[in-house]
């Protein structure tokens, strides 16, 4: 959806700055450039953070236990102080119910870590982490999408 309406922003704006004295069918052909070069670079990040994804992944099935539960907590600390960051922003009431959310996203985050933490057995323990890991790509991609909007 976000993709489909960006592509049609990029038309739109091509469209507009095209020059009048081109044809209609040259402003057309101008615009189709513009947006397929548009789509390329958006689908290339996304190939990208995708494989960094799954190395990640497949990197923290190999960590230990113990590792991964410290590198885990090392990265909610992080993200907790990135939020306060955000929250002394203050700004519109939007950005404050989207850092609000990103509280409350990190709070669910450290009780899956808790929970994750008390699991008895490896099998459990590796099972639980795969749903986790994405508890965490999410909360560090909604950190990123707040910072940069911020202006960070």
């Amino acid at each position: 959806m976000k993709t489909v309406l960006l592509s049609t922003l990029v038309l739109c704006l091509c469209l507009a700055s095209t020059q009048a004295e081109d044809s209609f069918t040259d402003q057309l052909r101008k615009a189709a450039e513009k947006l397929k070069n548009e789509v390329s670079k958006v689908k290339d990040q996304t190939e990208v953070k995708g494989r960094e994804w799954y190395k990640k992944a497949k990197e923290r099935l190999a960590t230990s236990r113990e590792e991964y539960v410290k590198q885990a907590a090392d990265a909610l600390n992080r993200w907790k102080a990135d939020i306060d960051v955000l929250k002394e922003q203050g700004g519109r009431d939007y950005f404050k119910t989207r850092v609000q959310a990103l509280v409350e996203h990190h709070s669910f985050a450290m009780q899956e870590l808790a929970t994750l933490n008390g699991l008895p057995d490896e099998p459990s323990f590796r099972a639980r982490q795969k749903t986790f890991d994405k508890t965490l790509w999410t909360l560090e991609a909604a950190v990123e999408q707040a910072q940069e909007e911020a202006g960070f």
